[in-house]
């Protein structure tokens, strides 16, 4: 499932002029179109002005959109030098720009940390909340996590039912009905060997990808056309996967309309879910033929990438219906291989409690700085533990000024050094009470662990960041 269409969706819905000419045609699927006026609007020879933050990132995304991560990447950067207003506004915006880039390129922990910072900051936006919210639903679905992906839904749908832009809920609505369509397809019995979504699907339900949570849109809520076509087109995977062939000719130009539309991931995509719609269906000859495009694709480096999987899965499955049982079973061993990998990744990006997290999950913070300044933010997490720690030691660790580090921080995390200190010394402590035996130590002690000396420091900065007394978090 790709997150290239539902990522189209939210950056116009969000976007500061929702009707304008560039959001029009990203929700009309146009998107050739949208980058040609979003480049327009940020040509640096202008006279008159140079380009907002807004008009960049509009840039950037349709950038993104259309798989150009690395020119995304630095109209990205140039959007966050031209950001301006409320560090909160800022901190919200740097971490949303993150949070997408890292989806696309398959960094899914990096990329729900980032979503997850800005659906708990209180000052975002309602706007800003619901964009993190899809987000985090794609990529708790690609990690199997159904659990998370229902809570994501249901804060959705609040959100949405009070958003003025209507078109919020028939996002959510499409949103949920494509990840009832994806966990149904894995759930057909021809598929019952894709090993690495049986676990997942033994364990949720259809509850817990929105199945029976109420409909926001009605009639005369505006329709989105791009989404139009997406619900279309799952109508006939659907057909194709309880083994109808009429619905063939309707995926064939939803295949040719993701072409010309410049949306290489996306068509990679769609050809993965048909061929896995056509084994459910029993009709190998059809899967085999989506495949055939990756024949021609360069396939080195790639296997890290979560469609590598289903594709793996996919080619063992055409031999098995074919009847060519050897190669079935060397295919398989690759997939059930790559299988176990991904698991063991996936247990990484999201450890279920601080206490069983074998190795440091995938870091936000450090994905959203240069190189050098990296290496000052991993001194400094390997340092809270001293009371004395300054951010002039941070400087001087990797030969900068105070004043070269404050701006760096600022420009990239919306924060100042010693702000992220005391952060980042706030939610350890916070997840050190959440643990049950930390009740044999005093509140103070634990805060002194990590070089908070002063309890009216402990509270002030506790509260401040999470809305309620350490002791109130101790006593749950």
């Amino acid at each position: 499932m790709s997150s290239t269409l539902y990522f189209a969706v939210t950056s116009a819905l969000s976007s500061a002029h929702a009707a304008a000419s560039f959001s029009t045609k990203m929700l009309a699927g146009q998107f050739h179109d949208a980058a040609a006026v979003a480049a327009a609007r940020v040509d640096h020879e202008r006279p008159d002005d140079a380009p907002s933050q807004a008009e960049l990132q509009a840039y950037a995304d349709v950038q993104l959109v259309l798989g150009r991560y690395e020119d995304a990447e630095e109209t990205y950067r140039l959007a966050q030098k031209a950001m301006r207003g409320e560090r909160s506004a800022i901190r919200a915006a740097l971490c949303r720009n993150a949070g997408w880039q890292a989806l696309f390129q398959n960094h899914l922990g990096t990329a729900l940390m980032c979503f997850k910072r800005i659906a708990d900051d209180d000052e975002a936006s309602n706007e800003q909340r619901l964009e993190s919210l899809v987000g985090a639903a794609l990529v708790l679905f690609h990690l199997g996590r159904l659990d998370g992906v229902r809570k994501r839904l249901e804060a959705m749908s609040a959100l949405a039912a009070l958003a003025p832009d209507f078109r919020w809920r028939r996002l959510v609505d499409t949103l949920r009905h494509d990840l009832l369509v994806q966990y149904r397809l894995r759930s057909t019995e021809p598929l019952a060997d894709h090993i690495y979504w049986q676990s997942v699907i033994a364990e949720f339900m259809p509850a817990h990808v929105g199945d029976g949570m109420p409909t926001l849109a009605d009639d005369s809520t505006p329709a989105i056309a791009v989404l139009t076509r997406r619900i279309d087109y799952l109508h006939h995977l659907q057909a194709l996967a309880r083994g109808s062939h009429a619905a063939l000719g309707q995926i064939d130009a939803h295949l040719r309309w993701s072409q010309s539309a410049g949306l290489d991931d996306y068509h990679r995509s769609l050809r993965l879910e048909v061929a896995l719609g056509a084994l459910a269906g029993k009709a190998p000859h059809v899967a085999e033929t989506m495949l055939h495009m990756f024949r021609d694709s360069p396939m080195q480096g790639v296997q890290h990438a979560r469609w590598y999987l289903e594709y793996l899965y996919c080619q063992a499955k055409v031999r098995q219906q074919q009847g060519r049982l050897g190669d079935h079973a060397q295919w398989y061993g690759r997939y059930a291989l790559m299988s176990i990998r991904h698991v063991r990744a996936d247990s990484v990006a999201l450890p279920a409690t601080p206490a069983e997290q074998t190795q440091p999950a995938p870091d936000d913070i450090s994905a959203r700085l240069p190189g050098k300044y990296r290496r000052a933010y991993r001194y400094l997490v390997d340092n809270l533990e001293r009371a004395d720690l300054s951010v002039r030691d941070v400087a001087t660790h990797i030969g900068v000024t105070d004043r070269a580090l404050q701006a760096a921080f600022k420009a990239h995390l919306g924060v100042s050094p010693s702000e992220l200190i005391r952060n980042k010394r706030m939610e350890h402590i916070r997840e050190e009470l959440m643990v049950s035996d930390s009740h044999s130590a005093s509140v103070l002690q634990i805060a002194n662990r990590w070089g908070v000396q002063h309890r009216s420091t402990l509270l002030n900065g506790y509260r401040k960041m999470f809305k309620e007394a350490p002791s109130e978090t101790l006593s749950r």
